[in-house]
């Protein structure tokens, strides 16, 4: 390839030199062709980020923009620091900058290299805390909430960032401001921390430990990781069960050996304990089990990378949600319910099996349906009731399904050709009432998936700390309540309103005045109270963002252009 050096030397005598402005200006001319033609093969977010450079060096006619030395000294700093949320310094051409401000660059190949990297390592930047790095889309193609655009002003925004040099502050402003977000970072920090300094000490498996007082050799290790992971203070006291006296002849009783007060399981403890398992989305008994010695240790690393996923997932949601809404935590069996950004209400709920999971998505609460009917989806038709009734028929009556045709009317099931190979034209129809799927409340929200929240005559499972039981719906443990919340201010219906329409047995459905957003959304680790909350990655999730966020592609276009 001739360089563009080249090429305009063979345009003179060879007697002249270029200006070196001259030269840097058409070298980053040169960088960003290339760029454009690498382009065909990136992602729609990079081709987003290329299109800004484009812009942004053609209203500076190609010419140099990062002269002051102070200025690129503080971008390093600006990158290094962008680990805290959870991002790869990597990714923003961190190490070729810091050798550009340690050694600033002769050449003009060079000069504009370093330019083109200062540029886009801050463009990038900007752009991942204030949306993402991933987008969600390429990782879930069910994933209908729209990404946020960027402002009409934001070319002007990143000329002033550049030129004026006023990124510090907009960093800070793109940087995602909520609470949560900030939990999250802060306890990035500090399980790296943790793991850098070697971790916690595994506590091997043995019999439960269950009750205050209960002696285990274990407890010392338990009450350590308990103190690393902020359950439990460093000043919690001992046990003060005294020891045997030491001369016990007198009764002609054997000398028992004193009880180390390390070992006693304490009321400090297993109130710590407590904390833990509520954390970590467990049974909080206080007794200490498989399930929670498993969760004790489980690596600090990999808790953090757990945060950093969420971190990411974090920047997706930013400025989507408004100021009420409804939230299903999928991996947290939860839902709740905010309005004017203060959580009014929350809920267990049971969400899909691993093998029907239920999709992330957002729509709309249009109605509430109270005594509703079900019709078996096509799935469960196919997969689960068509076959259990070529075995029994009587599977009909079990679960009070009646055949109906495509205008609504009953059918004989002995009519029905129920091993027909030509499709099924019929419908299967559950009546209402305490024993259907539905329970006696649905909450209607349109969508593609044909997925809702619903009642569910299964409460049992609620008492469970794993509840993905379901084929996709989200069954809601106090559905009566949303209802109420839903209801109260547009509708004007009281929970006694609703349970005496409820009595009656009638199906009614009653559209919502104001339409309330829902989101079902899948996060593992998040905000609760002044804590971090775990959950399990019961759809396997994680490990494919974290991969994403871990790829180096991002930066390679540019690199690859300016080499």
């Amino acid at each position: 390839m001739v360089s563009p050096v080249q090429a305009y030397a063979a345009d003179s005598t060879g007697t002249r030199e270029l200006p070196p402005e001259q030269t840097v200006n058409t070298y980053l001319k040169s960088y960003l062709g290339r760029l454009n033609r690498l382009d065909a093969t990136s992602s729609s977010s990079r081709i987003e980020i290329d299109g800004q450079l484009q812009r942004f060096y053609k209203a500076l006619n190609y010419r140099a923009a990062w002269t002051n030395r102070k200025a690129i000294a503080r971008l390093v700093e600006i990158i290094g620091e962008c680990g805290s949320d959870g991002l790869n310094p990597s990714d923003y051409h961190y190490g070729q900058i810091k050798e550009f401000a340690a050694n600033p660059p002769g050449s003009p190949a060079l000069k504009a290299k370093a330019d083109l990297l200062m540029t886009d390592a801050l463009f990038s930047l900007m752009s991942h805390l204030r949306f993402g790095k991933v987008m969600p889309g390429a990782l879930d193609s069910n994933w209908n909430i729209p990404v946020p655009k960027p402002a009409t002003n934001y070319d002007q925004m990143l000329m002033s960032a550049v030129m004026g040099s006023k990124f510090p502050e907009m960093i800070a402003v793109l940087r995602n401001p909520s609470p949560k977000y900030v939990l999250l970072r802060k306890n990035l920090l500090r399980y790296r921390k943790i793991a850098e300094n070697g971790g916690w000490q595994p506590v091997y498996q043995g019999p439960n430990i269950e009750k205050v007082g209960q002696v285990d050799k274990r407890m010392p290790l338990v009450r350590q990781r308990l103190i690393l992971s902020g359950d439990l203070s460093p000043d919690a006291p001992l046990s003060s069960i005294k020891p045997l006296p030491a001369d016990s002849s007198a009764t002609g009783a054997p000398l028992a050996p004193p009880i180390p007060p390390d070992r006693v399981y304490t009321q400090e403890l297993f109130d710590a304990v407590r904390a833990f398992q509520q954390s970590h989305g467990l049974s909080a008994d206080g007794i200490i089990g498989i399930e929670t010695l498993n969760a004790m240790n489980y690596p600090a690393e990999l808790r953090a990378n757990q945060i950093r996923v969420n971190l990411e997932r974090e920047r997706w949601y930013d400025g989507i949600l408004g100021r009420t809404y409804v939230m299903v935590n999928i991996p947290a069996f939860s839902v709740e319910y905010v309005k004017d950004n203060e959580v009014r209400w929350t809920s267990r709920v049971i969400v899909g099996k691993p093998n029907t999971q239920t999709p992330i998505f957002a729509a709309q609460i249009q109605s509430v349906i109270f005594n509703p009917h079900w019709v078996i989806p096509p799935g469960i038709l196919a997969k689960e009731a068509i076959p259990a009734i070529r075995k029994d028929v009587g599977y009909l009556a079990k679960y009070q399904l009646t055949v109906v045709d495509s205008n609504g009317k009953p059918v004989d099931p002995s009519r029905v050709n129920w091993y027909s190979d030509g499709g099924f034209p019929y419908r299967l129809v559950q009546a209402s009432g305490d024993d259907g799927a539905l329970g006696r409340i649905k909450f209607n929200m349109p969508n593609r998936f044909n997925v809702y929240m619903h009642d569910t005559p299964t409460k049992p499972l609620f008492e469970r700390s794993y509840r993905a039981y379901s084929h996709g719906c989200v069954r809601v443990d106090r559905p009566y309540e949303l209802a109420e919340y839903l209801m109260r201010d547009s509708e004007n219906w009281s929970l006694s309103k609703i349970k005496a329409a409820i009595d009656t047995g009638k199906t009614r459905t009653i559209p919502l005045t104001v339409k309330v957003p829902v989101y079902f959304f899948y996060q593992t680790a998040f905000a609760d109270g002044n804590k971090i909350g775990f959950r399990d990655d019961i759809y396997d999730r994680d490990k494919e963002l974290l991969d994403a966020l871990n790829s180096d592609k991002w930066s390679r276009s540019v690199e690859e252009a300016t080499r």
